[in-house]
């Protein structure tokens, strides 16, 4: 290792990616910027992705290795201790980062000092590295990304870079499957945070990875991080407090009433010094609330249409009052037979 304390700690954990690692660790060693450190953690691989990783002679590579299979989240959280860089920066073990992924992010630190966790888009790629056509996109617009955050993740996990010293306040990542959006929503209602509109990896799609072989488990997830944010930032947390910003939505058990008044409690947490937001989030913010009376409003739609403080005549279009209006009169005109 070099005796220069390096600026990025890179954190590639490893478990069975024989085919692709040497890939993805060469695309770290062409980054544009150079002082770092490339952290890769073994997790007990069971085929030759050691010796993938063994091939490699660069004194910015440091292997640590699992005594036992850990898991992704245990495997992760080594970097608590072992990351000597003040920036962490997450790198799958299959994907492939661009040259220039460390200095476009470390820039826009430099640029937004205020930011603490950063990431940006992907191009999806299948198993063998072939553009799919499909690109991954996330939210760039921060005021925006803080209210999409409680309704689902909005970042890609392979291209965010954070401050070390907020990874380790937060105690890294707690959950299996769903860890990445857990962190990012705890670390979202506490600092800014944002995405670069920029491209910054190539994302390996597999028809058999985890987001899809589990996706019954990942979806079970989900609602204890909704109920653990929820209660974090003094919130009601019941399960149907916890449906209301998880989709899919259940409508009919969302009433109107008891919406508005959590919503609103909501936004005052997001946002709590009552500032100006940008003109995105605000359609945003009506949106969330229009689908609701769309569903449930029934004969008060158009009076739900423009209740305070969702409303604004610059956040709504012309095709959601005309909607607004024909679910009004279809519900007033419903006679029982």
């Amino acid at each position: 290792m070099n005796s220069k304390q390096p600026l990025i700690t890179v954190l590639m954990a490893a478990y069975n990616t024989e085919r692709y690692i040497a890939q993805a660790i060469q695309s770290i060693l062409d980054q544009t910027y150079n002082n770092f450190e490339l952290l890769i953690i073994d997790d007990c691989s069971l085929d030759g992705t050691l010796n993938e990783i063994r091939k490699f002679e660069d004194s910015r590579i440091r292997l640590l290795q699992n005594h036992t299979n850990q898991g992704v989240v245990i495997t992760r959280n080594r970097a608590l201790q072992e990351g000597k860089g003040e920036f962490i920066a997450i790198m799958d073990s299959d994907d492939i980062a661009i040259p220039d992924r460390l200095e476009l992010l470390l820039n826009e630190f430099n640029k937004r000092p205020e930011l603490v966790l950063i990431g940006g888009h992907a191009d999806v790629i299948d198993p063998n590295g072939i553009p799919t056509g499909q690109k991954f996109k996330v939210e760039t617009d921060p005021d925006l990304l803080r209210h999409l955050l409680f309704f689902g993740n909005n970042f890609t996990h392979s291209s965010i870079m954070m401050r070390m010293n907020v990874f380790r306040e937060f105690n890294g990542y707690r959950i299996p499957l769903a860890e990445d959006y857990d962190l990012f929503l705890r670390i979202s209602t506490k600092y800014p945070v944002s995405n670069l509109d920029k491209c910054l990896l190539f994302y390996r799609d597999h028809t058999s990875g985890i987001s899809k072989k589990y996706a019954l488990e990942l979806e079970n997830q989900i609602l204890p991080i909704k109920e653990n944010i929820l209660r974090n930032i003094d919130l009601p947390s019941e399960i149907k407090y916890q449906k209301m910003i998880t989709p899919p939505f259940e409508w009919p058990s969302i009433s109107v009433i008891e919406y508005k008044k959590f919503y609103i409690q909501l936004l005052s947490r997001i946002n709590p010094s009552n500032e100006s937001l940008s003109l995105r989030t605000y359609q945003f913010i009506f949106q969330k609330w229009y689908e609701v009376i769309m569903n449930n409003g029934k004969k008060n739609t158009l009076l739900y249409f423009f209740a305070s403080p969702f409303f604004g005549w610059k956040y709504i279009n012309a095709k959601q009052l005309r909607r607004a209006f024909k679910n009004t009169f279809k519900n007033l005109f419903i006679f029982k037979k």
